[in-house]
């Protein structure tokens, strides 16, 4: 294979051109090659039972470089030059049926194998799209919404525009050139339904239904039975139409979980495909991954986008964490009162620019060890003010944060498996959480004592065994296209020698974030040996310990410049998933005043924005 120069200087202007002239018309005729050709690598990343999927919208010739209308349409010039590259490289488009065969043990997929689908079924596909495959003969997967195809246009053409949709008849024509598979992107599904009583409209696959009028939600066979009624009428289109029994199903928005991904089993669509997530995929997964293209990359984007995928995991293991814990309970009971609130803390939360929340989603109301009310839909606990789901919501959607749930240990003193019931509730009504944090406040301190006891031992046994439970749910539930991390909390008052990297090994196969919350004002002693076997620790051990900070004992100014200088110590030793505790309208102030610093992830001081000043236009206050 040439070098990026070799291959650029024989390749000839007009091979490129000519299929660009396909479907371009001359309006890229003048462009210099260097700005439409990449290198071309010849390093194999991968075997031949893995492989990524890139996935991409619409594609019109005036789709600007920067700020297009749209931020997932690619321009047929860059689409061009993608596909030139491609078909010189040592990456190789593959089908959804060499997927299966290679699924099923028979004729192994190409190394450096990828997958290219087209979402939605716009025009586009078959006007500028189409004709690149027949001349590059590259394979092509194309997702169509089938009760969009049958006329239910509404949605396709506000997205794309008026007329802007394939129809049934371009359809049997793309088919039958061979390089083109169809895929179902559900018959109904490709749209929000009510997720709560607050009206939020979310992804129809994996939502329970709210149903307002009967002041419920769905249950459990509703929502299989909408489902599969949904997932089967589109596989029964596609055949009807293609001629062609679909194979798969890509689901829209990506909203995607193991329980969907059976249903959709169930229906005849035995390959599942999410949104989203650059990731390696195995023949074997249960739901395959693929990184979407957005605003309008070139084939250097698409390139770095494809090899970035192999180093997923490690992006998203050294990803910093700036967090609050926030009690729900802290909101009213009325709706109207309780969204005013949530606003406030969002705007406050959005003007510090940290990146996550920390909710805690259960209640001892009256403090006597005993969790009595729940902010979220479940069988076993009252529900004090089912806001959980509208929280997670406004805070992914508005600000763009990670939203993690604490569960207490605590709940399996109540009863057995409690901690694990509640999650699996938790997470069905709540598929857009990052994670679950299970909160063992003390329970666990005797593991960093110097002696261990056999009391001490069983308890470490029981929660393993809660932690293993978790993740078995978790992997039921959650967002396939939004990877799910459990995190074990410790509230640390003592720290013997060698104890934590202990700790960290114990529960490692379980455990992605470790929270340990300290109380530095109090306890400097146990922060100093904290701070000690820390730095002892390699870079992947450092990365998955999230510190918080309490707050409960601040009162002074100093103290407040204590935990200040605590976190940048925190920063310099490595650490750089940092929380604090209680964050609350009353705090607020002081938080943004002193730990701004250390807790806002905002690189530019153009943006700084402190919502406690404000503007007096003019006058003096």
């Amino acid at each position: 294979m040439k070098s990026f120069k070799q291959f650029s200087k024989q390749l000839s202007k007009s091979v490129l051109m000519s299929a660009c002239l396909v479907i371009c018309g001359s309006a890229f005729a003048d462009q210099p090659l260097a700005q439409l050709m990449v290198k071309a690598e010849q390093k194999v990343f991968f075997d031949q039972q893995h492989f990524v999927s890139l996935t991409f919208h619409d594609v019109r010739d005036d789709v600007l470089k920067v700020g297009d209308r749209d931020p997932y349409a690619i321009s047929t010039q860059n689409l061009v030059q993608f596909f030139e590259w491609l078909k010189r490289s040592d990456w190789h488009p593959v089908s959804l049926k060499q997927i299966m065969q290679a699924r099923q043990g028979g004729t192994a997929l190409p190394k450096n194998a990828v997958l290219i689908s087209f979402d939605d079924g716009a025009l586009s596909h078959y006007s500028r799209v189409f004709p690149l495959v027949k001349e590059y003969k590259i394979p092509v997967v194309f997702a169509l919404v089938t009760s969009w195809m049958n006329g239910n246009t509404k949605a396709i053409y506000e997205a794309y525009g008026q007329g802007n949709a394939m129809t049934w008849d371009q359809v049997r024509e793309m088919q039958k050139s061979g390089w083109v598979e169809f895929a179902s992107h559900s018959h109904d599904l490709h749209q929000g339904i009510l997720a709560n009583p607050q009206n939020n409209q979310q992804p129809a696959a994996i939502t329970r239904q709210y149903l307002a009028a009967s002041k419920r939600y769905e249950t459990q066979q509703e929502y299989e039975q909408r489902l599969l009624q949904d997932l089967r009428k589109s596989r029964e289109i596609l055949t009807k139409e293609v001629g062609v029994a679909p194979m798969a199903i890509i689901w829209p928005y990506g909203a995607v979980n193991v329980e969907t991904e059976k249903l959709a089993q169930q229906a005849g669509l035995p390959l599942s495909f999410s949104l989203g997530t650059d990731a390696v995929n195995h023949v074997q997964d249960g739901t395959f991954q693929r990184g979407l293209a957005v605003n309008n990359p070139n084939s250097e984007d698409l390139y770095e986008q494809m090899t970035d995928s192999i180093h997923y995991k490690a992006f998203t293991l050294y990803e910093p964490i700036r967090a609050l814990s926030l009690d729900l309970g802290q909101f009213s009971q009325n709706y109207a009162q309780a969204d005013q609130q949530l606003g406030q803390i969002l705007d406050l939360t959005n003007a510090l620019k940290s990146n996550a929340l920390l909710l805690n989603v259960v209640e001892d109301q009256d403090r006597d060890g005993v969790y009595d009310s729940a902010y979220f839909p479940n069988h076993d606990l009252p529900v004090k003010a089912d806001v959980l789901n509208r929280t997670v919501w406004q805070a992914k959607t508005r600000i763009f944060n990670s939203v993690y749930a604490q569960l207490p240990y605590a709940l399996e003193q109540q009863k057995a498996q409690f901690s694990v019931q509640l999650a699996t509730e938790l997470l069905k009504n709540n598929t857009g959480l990052d994670g679950i944090i299970l909160n063992t406040d003390t329970a666990v301190q005797c593991v960093f004592q110097r002696v261990e006891t056999s009391s001490c031992a069983e308890q470490q046994k029981h929660l393993l065994q809660t932690l293993k439970h978790l993740n078995q749910n978790a992997a039921r539930y959650s967002n396939i296209s939004n990877p799910f991390k459990l995190g074990l909390q410790v509230q640390l008052s003592e720290l013997k020698s060698d104890k934590l990297l202990a700790f960290l090994n114990q529960y490692h196969d379980q455990v992605e974030l470790f929270n340990f919350e300290l109380d530095s004002i109090r306890q400097p002693q146990t922060f100093k040996q904290f701070i000690q076997q820390v730095q002892s620790l390699n870079a992947e051990q450092k990365a998955k310990i999230m510190v918080t900070l309490v707050l409960d004992s601040v009162q002074t100014e100093q103290n407040w410049q204590n935990i200040q200088a605590n976190f940048l110590v925190l920063q310099r030793i490595g650490i750089q998933k940092l929380a604090v505790n209680r964050y609350d309208l009353n705090n607020a102030a002081k938080i943004q005043t002193y730990l701004y610093t250390p807790l806002s992830l905002n690189q530019s001081p153009l943006t700084y924005r402190n919502p406690f000043i404000y503007t007096t236009k003019g006058k003096s206050p």
